[in-house]
Protein backbone atom coordinates (compact mmCIF):
# COMPACT_ATOMS: atom_id res chain seq x y z
CA UNK A 1 0.00 0.00 0.00
CA UNK A 2 1.20 3.68 -0.75
CA UNK A 3 0.13 6.98 1.04
CA UNK A 4 -1.47 9.12 -1.42
CA UNK A 5 -2.83 12.86 -0.68
CA UNK A 6 -6.34 12.59 -1.23
CA UNK A 7 -5.82 15.25 -3.97
CA UNK A 8 -3.55 13.11 -5.91
CA UNK A 9 -5.87 10.12 -5.98
CA UNK A 10 -7.90 9.79 -9.37
CA UNK A 11 -10.84 7.45 -10.15
CA UNK A 12 -8.74 4.07 -10.99
CA UNK A 13 -7.32 3.98 -7.93
CA UNK A 14 -8.21 1.19 -5.14
CA UNK A 15 -8.61 1.71 -1.53
CA UNK A 16 -5.66 -0.43 0.10
CA UNK A 17 -6.50 0.58 4.00
CA UNK A 18 -10.11 0.57 5.21
CA UNK A 19 -11.40 3.90 6.35
CA UNK A 20 -13.32 4.59 9.78
CA UNK A 21 -15.26 7.69 11.01
CA UNK A 22 -14.08 9.14 14.56
CA UNK A 23 -16.79 7.41 16.01
CA UNK A 24 -15.61 3.54 14.94
CA UNK A 25 -18.41 3.47 11.97
CA UNK A 26 -17.28 2.09 8.48
CA UNK A 27 -16.85 4.78 5.79
CA UNK A 28 -15.12 3.18 2.97
CA UNK A 29 -14.06 -0.38 2.70
CA UNK A 30 -10.72 -1.35 1.20
CA UNK A 31 -10.89 -2.58 -2.00
CA UNK A 32 -13.02 0.22 -3.06
CA UNK A 33 -12.40 2.42 -6.49
CA UNK A 34 -12.22 5.86 -4.70
CA UNK A 35 -14.27 7.40 -6.95
CA UNK A 36 -14.78 11.29 -6.94
CA UNK A 37 -17.86 11.29 -5.11
CA UNK A 38 -15.71 9.07 -1.88
CA UNK A 39 -12.58 11.61 -2.75
CA UNK A 40 -15.29 14.85 -1.89
CA UNK A 41 -16.92 13.26 1.24
CA UNK A 42 -13.43 12.15 2.93
CA UNK A 43 -12.31 16.01 2.23
CA UNK A 44 -15.76 16.96 3.88
CA UNK A 45 -14.84 15.27 7.12
CA UNK A 46 -10.92 16.24 7.30
CA UNK A 47 -9.38 13.15 5.83
CA UNK A 48 -6.23 14.57 3.80
CA UNK A 49 -4.31 11.12 2.81
CA UNK A 50 -5.43 7.49 2.17
CA UNK A 51 -3.85 4.60 1.20
CA UNK A 52 -4.21 3.15 -2.20
CA UNK A 53 -3.47 -0.61 -3.56
CA UNK A 54 -0.18 -0.32 -5.98
CA UNK A 55 0.73 -3.54 -7.17
CA UNK A 56 4.41 -5.00 -5.94
CA UNK A 57 3.15 -3.00 -2.36
CA UNK A 58 0.72 -5.23 -1.11
CA UNK A 59 3.33 -6.43 2.08
CA UNK A 60 3.88 -2.77 2.64
CA UNK A 61 1.89 -1.99 6.14
CA UNK A 62 2.35 1.36 8.13
CA UNK A 63 2.35 -0.19 11.96
CA UNK A 64 0.09 1.61 13.80
CA UNK A 65 1.56 2.63 17.56
CA UNK A 66 -1.76 1.92 18.98
CA UNK A 67 -4.01 -0.60 17.19
CA UNK A 68 -6.81 0.92 15.37
CA UNK A 69 -9.50 -0.48 17.14
CA UNK A 70 -8.02 0.73 20.71
CA UNK A 71 -8.10 4.45 18.82
CA UNK A 72 -11.19 3.96 17.89
CA UNK A 73 -12.33 3.01 21.54
CA UNK A 74 -10.66 6.24 22.83
CA UNK A 75 -12.12 8.76 20.07
CA UNK A 76 -15.21 7.90 21.06
CA UNK A 77 -15.12 7.81 24.65
CA UNK A 78 -13.49 10.71 24.80
CA UNK A 79 -15.40 12.87 22.10
CA UNK A 80 -18.25 11.67 24.04
CA UNK A 81 -16.75 13.21 27.12
CA UNK A 82 -15.57 16.86 25.07
CA UNK A 83 -18.68 17.23 23.43
CA UNK A 84 -20.74 17.01 26.74
CA UNK A 85 -18.38 19.04 28.57
CA UNK A 86 -18.26 21.88 26.08
CA UNK A 87 -22.61 21.87 26.61
CA UNK A 88 -21.46 22.53 30.71
CA UNK A 89 -19.26 25.60 29.61
CA UNK A 90 -20.97 27.52 26.73
CA UNK A 91 -21.32 30.73 28.18
CA UNK A 92 -20.26 33.36 25.46
CA UNK A 93 -18.29 35.07 28.16
CA UNK A 94 -16.06 33.18 30.49
CA UNK A 95 -13.58 34.47 33.00
CA UNK A 96 -11.55 32.68 35.60
CA UNK A 97 -14.56 33.77 37.96
CA UNK A 98 -17.19 32.25 36.07
CA UNK A 99 -15.42 28.99 34.99
CA UNK A 100 -14.40 28.58 39.22
CA UNK A 101 -17.86 29.02 39.84
CA UNK A 102 -19.38 26.53 37.25
CA UNK A 103 -16.47 23.74 37.91
CA UNK A 104 -17.96 24.11 41.87
CA UNK A 105 -21.61 23.76 40.34
CA UNK A 106 -20.57 20.88 38.20
CA UNK A 107 -18.44 18.83 40.13
CA UNK A 108 -20.77 15.87 40.00
CA UNK A 109 -20.80 16.17 36.18
CA UNK A 110 -17.30 16.84 35.50
CA UNK A 111 -16.21 13.82 37.51
CA UNK A 112 -18.57 11.96 35.37
CA UNK A 113 -17.11 13.29 32.23
CA UNK A 114 -13.77 13.72 32.87
CA UNK A 115 -10.94 10.34 32.90
CA UNK A 116 -14.26 8.67 33.01
CA UNK A 117 -13.82 4.46 33.13
CA UNK A 118 -14.37 4.04 29.25
CA UNK A 119 -11.49 6.63 29.13
CA UNK A 120 -9.40 5.29 31.50
CA UNK A 121 -9.71 1.56 29.98
CA UNK A 122 -8.77 2.87 27.05
CA UNK A 123 -5.60 4.70 28.14
CA UNK A 124 -4.25 1.70 29.98
CA UNK A 125 -4.85 -0.25 26.82
CA UNK A 126 -2.81 2.48 24.81
CA UNK A 127 0.11 2.29 28.03
CA UNK A 128 -0.21 -1.80 28.09
CA UNK A 129 0.53 -1.60 23.83
CA UNK A 130 3.46 1.22 23.95
CA UNK A 131 5.12 -0.78 26.90
CA UNK A 132 4.69 -3.94 24.90
CA UNK A 133 6.67 -3.03 21.87
CA UNK A 134 9.70 -4.13 21.43
CA UNK A 135 11.22 -0.79 19.72
CA UNK A 136 9.09 2.20 19.54
CA UNK A 137 8.87 3.95 16.19
CA UNK A 138 6.27 6.74 15.98
CA UNK A 139 4.91 6.38 12.19
CA UNK A 140 2.82 9.43 11.84
CA UNK A 141 0.86 7.54 9.25
CA UNK A 142 -0.42 5.24 12.53
CA UNK A 143 -1.99 8.44 14.09
CA UNK A 144 -3.11 11.35 11.52
CA UNK A 145 -6.14 9.96 10.14
CA UNK A 146 -9.11 12.17 10.85
CA UNK A 147 -7.79 15.57 10.37
CA UNK A 148 -6.66 18.01 13.27
CA UNK A 149 -10.07 18.11 15.47
CA UNK A 150 -9.62 18.96 19.13
CA UNK A 151 -10.25 15.28 20.93
CA UNK A 152 -8.00 13.54 18.08
CA UNK A 153 -4.98 16.17 18.32
CA UNK A 154 -5.38 15.30 22.46
CA UNK A 155 -5.10 11.81 21.36
CA UNK A 156 -2.46 12.07 19.20
CA UNK A 157 -0.65 14.03 22.03
CA UNK A 158 -0.95 11.10 24.40
CA UNK A 159 0.05 8.74 21.78
CA UNK A 160 3.52 10.77 20.98
CA UNK A 161 3.49 11.35 24.88
CA UNK A 162 3.27 8.23 26.39
CA UNK A 163 5.99 7.02 23.62
CA UNK A 164 8.63 9.23 25.14
CA UNK A 165 7.54 8.49 28.44
CA UNK A 166 8.44 4.38 27.31
CA UNK A 167 11.69 5.63 26.06
CA UNK A 168 12.57 8.01 29.07
CA UNK A 169 11.61 4.46 31.07
CA UNK A 170 8.98 5.87 33.04
CA UNK A 171 7.43 3.63 35.35
CA UNK A 172 3.39 2.68 34.76
CA UNK A 173 2.11 4.53 37.26
CA UNK A 174 4.09 8.01 35.71
CA UNK A 175 3.18 6.69 32.56
CA UNK A 176 -1.12 6.39 33.43
CA UNK A 177 -0.14 10.40 35.15
CA UNK A 178 1.52 11.14 32.15
CA UNK A 179 -1.17 9.63 30.30
CA UNK A 180 -3.94 11.01 32.12
CA UNK A 181 -2.07 15.05 31.91
CA UNK A 182 -1.56 14.37 27.80
CA UNK A 183 -5.15 13.84 27.26
CA UNK A 184 -6.97 16.34 29.07
CA UNK A 185 -3.95 19.09 28.43
CA UNK A 186 -6.06 21.09 26.67
CA UNK A 187 -9.44 20.49 27.94
CA UNK A 188 -9.92 24.32 29.19
CA UNK A 189 -10.97 25.44 25.60
CA UNK A 190 -14.45 23.73 26.17
CA UNK A 191 -14.84 27.09 27.54
CA UNK A 192 -13.18 29.34 25.36
CA UNK A 193 -16.02 31.02 23.51
CA UNK A 194 -16.01 28.86 20.17
CA UNK A 195 -15.99 32.14 17.58
CA UNK A 196 -12.58 32.21 18.76
CA UNK A 197 -11.71 29.04 18.56
CA UNK A 198 -13.05 28.87 14.63
CA UNK A 199 -11.81 32.55 14.17
CA UNK A 200 -10.26 31.87 10.62
CA UNK A 201 -8.36 34.58 10.62
CA UNK A 202 -5.15 36.42 13.48
CA UNK A 203 -7.37 36.87 16.59
CA UNK A 204 -7.25 40.53 18.39
CA UNK A 205 -5.54 40.99 21.20
CA UNK A 206 -8.75 40.52 23.21
CA UNK A 207 -9.71 36.87 21.69
CA UNK A 208 -5.74 36.01 22.11
CA UNK A 209 -5.94 36.97 25.97
CA UNK A 210 -9.19 34.68 26.34
CA UNK A 211 -7.65 32.08 24.25
CA UNK A 212 -4.15 31.90 26.21
CA UNK A 213 -7.00 31.53 29.58
CA UNK A 214 -7.31 27.57 28.68
CA UNK A 215 -4.55 27.17 30.85
CA UNK A 216 -6.20 28.10 33.79
CA UNK A 217 -9.54 26.67 32.77
CA UNK A 218 -8.10 23.14 32.17
CA UNK A 219 -6.43 23.82 35.56
CA UNK A 220 -9.34 24.54 37.33
CA UNK A 221 -11.62 21.81 35.68
CA UNK A 222 -8.77 19.32 36.82
CA UNK A 223 -7.42 19.78 40.01
CA UNK A 224 -11.40 19.61 41.34
CA UNK A 225 -11.12 16.44 40.12
CA UNK A 226 -10.13 13.96 42.89
CA UNK A 227 -9.60 11.32 39.99
CA UNK A 228 -6.93 13.61 38.39
CA UNK A 229 -3.36 13.83 40.53
CA UNK A 230 -2.14 17.19 40.59
CA UNK A 231 1.22 16.37 38.30
CA UNK A 232 -1.54 15.45 35.73
CA UNK A 233 -3.79 18.61 36.41
CA UNK A 234 -0.33 20.43 36.16
CA UNK A 235 0.12 19.81 32.50
CA UNK A 236 -2.72 21.69 31.76
CA UNK A 237 -1.69 24.91 33.62
CA UNK A 238 1.83 24.52 32.19
CA UNK A 239 2.12 23.47 28.85
CA UNK A 240 2.54 26.37 27.58
CA UNK A 241 5.64 27.68 29.78
CA UNK A 242 8.76 27.47 28.00
CA UNK A 243 12.74 26.79 29.09
CA UNK A 244 13.88 30.53 28.95
CA UNK A 245 10.60 31.95 30.89
CA UNK A 246 9.12 33.02 28.10
CA UNK A 247 5.42 31.21 28.68
CA UNK A 248 2.56 31.58 30.36
CA UNK A 249 0.28 31.61 32.34
CA UNK A 250 3.34 32.08 35.42
CA UNK A 251 6.41 32.51 33.15
CA UNK A 252 7.96 29.91 35.07
CA UNK A 253 11.38 28.71 33.67
CA UNK A 254 12.76 24.62 32.60
CA UNK A 255 16.39 23.49 33.00
CA UNK A 256 16.51 21.52 29.99
CA UNK A 257 17.06 17.86 31.71
CA UNK A 258 15.88 14.65 31.33
CA UNK A 259 12.33 14.18 32.51
CA UNK A 260 13.15 12.03 35.46
CA UNK A 261 11.77 11.99 38.88
CA UNK A 262 13.89 14.47 41.00
CA UNK A 263 12.58 15.98 44.34
CA UNK A 264 15.26 18.51 43.73
CA UNK A 265 13.77 20.34 41.42
CA UNK A 266 11.60 22.92 42.87
CA UNK A 267 9.78 26.19 40.84
CA UNK A 268 9.97 24.72 37.34
CA UNK A 269 7.99 23.45 34.64
CA UNK A 270 6.62 20.21 35.77
CA UNK A 271 8.33 17.02 33.63
CA UNK A 272 5.51 16.17 32.57
CA UNK A 273 4.19 19.19 31.19
CA UNK A 274 7.46 19.29 29.31
CA UNK A 275 6.82 16.10 27.62
CA UNK A 276 3.66 17.38 26.52
CA UNK A 277 4.68 20.60 25.20
CA UNK A 278 7.07 18.89 22.57
CA UNK A 279 4.61 16.51 21.83
CA UNK A 280 1.93 18.96 20.96
CA UNK A 281 4.28 21.52 18.88
CA UNK A 282 5.18 18.39 16.82
CA UNK A 283 1.48 16.92 16.15
CA UNK A 284 0.88 20.69 15.75
CA UNK A 285 3.01 20.78 13.36
CA UNK A 286 2.38 17.94 11.19
CA UNK A 287 -0.91 17.93 11.01
CA UNK A 288 -1.97 21.78 11.17
CA UNK A 289 -3.67 23.87 13.25
CA UNK A 290 -5.44 27.09 12.92
CA UNK A 291 -4.04 30.39 14.66
CA UNK A 292 -0.93 28.28 15.07
CA UNK A 293 0.96 26.18 11.70
CA UNK A 294 -0.04 24.91 8.35
CA UNK A 295 0.38 21.09 7.87
CA UNK A 296 4.31 20.51 7.59
CA UNK A 297 6.37 17.51 6.35
CA UNK A 298 8.17 15.37 9.18
CA UNK A 299 11.27 16.74 8.18
CA UNK A 300 10.42 20.20 7.90
CA UNK A 301 8.56 19.38 11.79
CA UNK A 302 11.79 18.37 13.05
CA UNK A 303 13.37 20.99 11.88
CA UNK A 304 10.98 23.36 13.57
CA UNK A 305 11.37 21.58 16.65
CA UNK A 306 15.03 21.30 17.21
CA UNK A 307 15.08 25.04 16.37
CA UNK A 308 12.98 25.59 19.19
CA UNK A 309 15.26 23.29 21.69
CA UNK A 310 16.45 24.46 24.50
CA UNK A 311 14.24 28.01 24.40
CA UNK A 312 10.81 26.96 24.14
CA UNK A 313 10.73 23.41 24.20
CA UNK A 314 12.91 21.37 26.69
CA UNK A 315 15.97 19.99 24.94
CA UNK A 316 16.78 16.41 26.14
CA UNK A 317 12.82 15.34 25.23
CA UNK A 318 13.09 17.13 21.25
CA UNK A 319 16.64 14.95 21.51
CA UNK A 320 14.41 11.79 22.38
CA UNK A 321 11.76 12.77 19.96
CA UNK A 322 13.96 12.53 17.01
CA UNK A 323 14.96 9.12 18.23
CA UNK A 324 11.70 7.65 17.70
CA UNK A 325 10.54 9.52 14.19
CA UNK A 326 11.47 8.20 10.87
CA UNK A 327 11.84 10.74 8.06
CA UNK A 328 10.59 7.88 6.21
CA UNK A 329 7.49 6.80 7.27
CA UNK A 330 6.24 3.69 5.94
CA UNK A 331 4.01 3.76 3.06
CA UNK A 332 5.51 6.94 2.21
CA UNK A 333 6.07 8.12 -1.55
CA UNK A 334 9.12 8.49 -2.30
CA UNK A 335 11.85 9.57 -5.50
CA UNK A 336 15.30 8.44 -5.75
CA UNK A 337 17.47 11.67 -6.61
CA UNK A 338 20.88 10.32 -5.81
CA UNK A 339 21.77 6.47 -6.22
CA UNK A 340 24.57 3.96 -6.53
CA UNK A 341 23.57 3.28 -9.81
CA UNK A 342 22.77 6.43 -11.88
CA UNK A 343 19.82 4.37 -14.04
CA UNK A 344 17.83 4.96 -10.59
CA UNK A 345 17.97 8.51 -10.66
CA UNK A 346 14.44 9.61 -10.55
CA UNK A 347 12.67 6.27 -10.44
CA UNK A 348 9.96 6.56 -8.08
CA UNK A 349 8.46 3.97 -5.04
CA UNK A 350 7.43 3.75 -1.39
CA UNK A 351 8.95 3.14 1.95
CA UNK A 352 8.76 -0.95 2.70
CA UNK A 353 10.22 -0.73 6.35
CA UNK A 354 11.46 0.96 9.04
CA UNK A 355 15.29 0.13 10.18
CA UNK A 356 14.64 0.66 13.77
CA UNK A 357 18.33 0.62 14.28
CA UNK A 358 18.84 3.64 11.67
CA UNK A 359 15.58 5.06 11.22
CA UNK A 360 17.43 6.79 7.83
CA UNK A 361 17.80 4.32 6.29
CA UNK A 362 14.86 1.90 5.55
CA UNK A 363 13.56 -0.60 2.99
CA UNK A 364 12.23 1.22 0.18
CA UNK A 365 10.22 -0.84 -2.89
CA UNK A 366 10.83 0.63 -6.44
CA UNK A 367 7.49 0.52 -9.07
CA UNK A 368 7.55 3.14 -11.13
CA UNK A 369 10.34 4.75 -13.63
CA UNK A 370 11.63 8.58 -13.93
CA UNK A 371 8.88 8.55 -16.88
CA UNK A 372 6.46 7.52 -14.68
CA UNK A 373 5.82 3.99 -16.14
CA UNK A 374 5.39 0.65 -14.22
CA UNK A 375 8.26 -1.64 -13.75
CA UNK A 376 9.02 -4.92 -11.95
CA UNK A 377 8.88 -3.71 -8.37
CA UNK A 378 12.26 -3.69 -6.74
CA UNK A 379 13.29 -4.01 -3.08
CA UNK A 380 16.19 -2.02 -1.62
CA UNK A 381 17.68 -2.24 1.85
CA UNK A 382 19.02 1.15 2.28
CA UNK A 383 21.57 -0.12 4.84
CA UNK A 384 23.03 -2.97 2.82
CA UNK A 385 23.30 -0.48 -0.48
CA UNK A 386 24.39 3.07 1.10
CA UNK A 387 24.81 6.25 -1.25
CA UNK A 388 20.62 6.45 -1.90
CA UNK A 389 19.13 9.93 -1.39
CA UNK A 390 15.38 10.26 -1.41
CA UNK A 391 12.72 12.96 -1.66
CA UNK A 392 9.48 12.63 0.26
CA UNK A 393 6.87 12.96 -2.66
CA UNK A 394 3.57 14.64 -0.71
Amino acid sequence: MVRYLLSDVTDDMILGQSIFTPNGDLLLAAGYQVTALYRKRLAEIGIETIFIEVEGTESVRAETVISDHVQREMSISFSKSVTELTNVFSYKKMTRKTVKDSVKANKNELERLVMNSGIANALEKFIDEILNQSAVVLNLSAIDKHGSSFFQHSINVTIISLCLGRKFRLSYEEMKQLGMGALNYDLGLVAVPKEILESPGPLSHDDAVTLAQHTVFGHLMLSANPAIPPTSSAVALQHHECQDGSGYPRGIKGENRPPLKDFSRKNVIHRFSEIVAVADAYDMLTIGRLHYSERRSVKDSLRAIIMQSGKTLNSEVVKMLTTIVPLYPVGTRIRVINAPVPQLFGFCGVVAKENTVNLDEPQIILYESKSHQKIKPVLIDMSLHKGFVLELLP
